[in-house]
């Protein structure tokens, strides 16, 4: 009823989401389910309603055993990027394979802290990302708007926006390069901002201007676009 006071809890444990992420990326489901399942969401709970988001916990396999390393730092990019509030289980930061779920789940596992001297993209990955977080409103707290693309099945696009500023995201959930075009309007005017997590990306520079509609994803790579004015 109108002025009724709604309690409940901070947070809830978005597991439908999570459910739907899986599928999406071991290829039981088109990435278009993503966008069906945070569209139901939100019609099931009130406007203002926090979820938190997840890729990897203690009652599943590992995300990085699930989906191999560059399938989990893509579920990580969703998950990052997406509304609500990101959850970083034990290891994830360094690409740990300890394992989970039962009866895993009731033993002590120590995290293998030192597999980050072989996967040194994990750190630098959490890091960078949580850094760009942070610094950004929009990506906190910001409204999602889904946007087209050439290939929904596997690519999802989105915008993350508050006052002046706005995001796209763009994230290849498969094992497959992207070539195609996403529908957004004023497409020069995007900066990338993608955070360089992959040795063979150290030379390109920090930030640079980018041309969309168009748009280049390998196999499980993200992409992360701030839209600003040129001065």
């Amino acid at each position: 009823p109108a002025g009724a006071v709604v309690k409940a809890f901070d947070l809830d444990y978005a597991w439908p989401l999570h459910a739907v992420l899986t599928k999406v990326i071991i290829g039981d489901s088109p990435a278009t389910a993503l966008h069906k399942e945070w569209q139901q969401e939100r019609t099931a709970f009130p406007r203002g309603a926090m979820h938190m988001r997840f890729s990897d916990n203690h009652d599943e396999l590992r995300a990085i055993v699930r989906f191999g390393e560059h399938g989990a730092l893509a579920a990580s990019a969703l998950i990052l990027t997406m509304d609500g509030v990101p959850m970083i289980y034990n290891g994830m930061e360094v690409g740990d394979t300890a394992e989970s779920a039962a009866p895993a789940l009731f033993e002590r596992l120590p995290i293998f802290w030192k597999i980050a001297e072989r996967r040194t993209e994990f750190s630098r990955f959490y890091h960078e990302m949580i850094a760009l977080r942070r610094a950004h409103p929009a990506l906190r707290q910001g409204e999602t708007e889904w946007v087209r693309n050439s290939d929904e099945a596997r690519v999802v696009t989105y915008f993350r926006r508050t006052g002046p500023e706005e995001f796209l995201v763009a994230i290849n959930l498969s094992n497959s390069p992207f070539e195609g075009t996403l529908e957004v309007k004023n497409g020069s005017s995007f900066l990338d901002v993608t955070p360089k997590v992959y040795a063979s990306s150290n030379g390109d520079p920090v930030s640079h201007w980018v041309t969309l509609p168009g748009l280049k994803l390998a196999a499980w790579e993200f992409r992360i676009f701030q839209r600003t004015s040129r001065h």
